[in-house]
């Protein structure tokens, strides 16, 4: 059984194996309401959300967060670290000037450069703002929503299922899955790369709309043969997620951190070049 939903600016579907419609119906909807939670306090776009409340802050303020939005800010955090840098949250100031994200006129200017320069996360979900800065969690936070909706369904009693977010997936049991990537210059053309099970997988792709700045999506020093896309394999979305964005910089450097997740990456190049990480 299968039901979709639009949310993280995608469309997330959620497909069970071995319930009756009843249980699928209230289990799915557990999930679904966690998932448009963490859309609701993580998205940029929203001018309510933890994000935008953050951008608004000054120097000082403590902020009440939901602890969704602390969850994913400390695996940013991490993240931040342990890529040197390469994983960076604090990107929207950029994205906004690449027209990826709308500029939010209630904001305050943004001084910090990286997460770890512009917060400072504290006991009782809250949040001490060091420095002004723009967050973007689209790098992690749709790949955490997908974790979170697969620990609702198993709440439930849902044994086995498969949740995907516009290519950010997990499947979980015994549910198995076919993951294809597609190569950017030829969007019918979609590759079968791995079969899925008790495993999650993240996509980060050259944008077919935008061809004069098909990496847009990544803020950082991109090298001389760039890929067309990275997939990321690991047992969380989230960290699957993350961990796209820092291949894409770091390319055989990210190799140490992959394998510290228990992760492994399939690279496409322009040139027609793959290979693994």
């Amino acid at each position: 059984m299968r039901r979709a939903k639009p949310w993280l600016g995608t469309l997330v579907s959620i497909d069970v194996d071995g319930v009756d419609e009843a249980r699928f119906i209230e289990a799915s909807d557990r999930a679904f309401a966690r998932v448009a939670a963490i859309h609701a306090a993580m998205s940029f776009h929203e001018a309510s959300s933890d994000l935008r409340a953050m951008a608004r802050a000054r120097a000082g303020d403590t902020l009440p967060l939901h602890a969704e939005t602390c969850a994913v800010l400390q695996l940013a955090l991490a993240f931040e670290t342990q890529s040197g840098g390469a994983f960076n949250a604090c990107c929207a100031a950029t994205l906004v000037a690449r027209s990826l994200l709308p500029a939010p006129d209630d904001a305050s200017p943004p001084q910090a450069s990286t997460l770890a320069e512009a917060i400072e996360l504290l006991p009782d979900d809250r949040v001490r703002v060091l420095r002004p800065a723009w967050i973007d969690l689209g790098g992690i936070a749709k790949g955490y929503a997908v974790d979170a909706a697969v620990e609702e369904l198993q709440r439930a009693g849902v044994q086995a299922g498969l949740v995907n977010a516009g290519g950010d997936l997990r499947a979980f049991g015994g549910h198995r899955t076919t993951v294809h990537v597609r190569d950017p210059r030829s969007p019918t053309l979609a590759l079968p790369v791995a079969e899925l099970q008790d495993l999650a997988c993240a996509t980060s792709a050259w944008s077919l709309t935008a061809p004069a700045s098909r990496a847009a999506h990544v803020v950082g020093t991109l090298g001389d043969n760039v890929p067309m896309s990275v997939t990321v394999f690991a047992p969380s979305c989230a960290a699957a997620d993350a961990l796209t964005k820092v291949v894409w910089l770091r390319g055989e450097a990210a190799v140490d951190l992959l394998r510290a997740h228990n992760a492994h990456a399939l690279v496409l190049h322009e040139d027609g070049s793959a290979h693994r990480l």
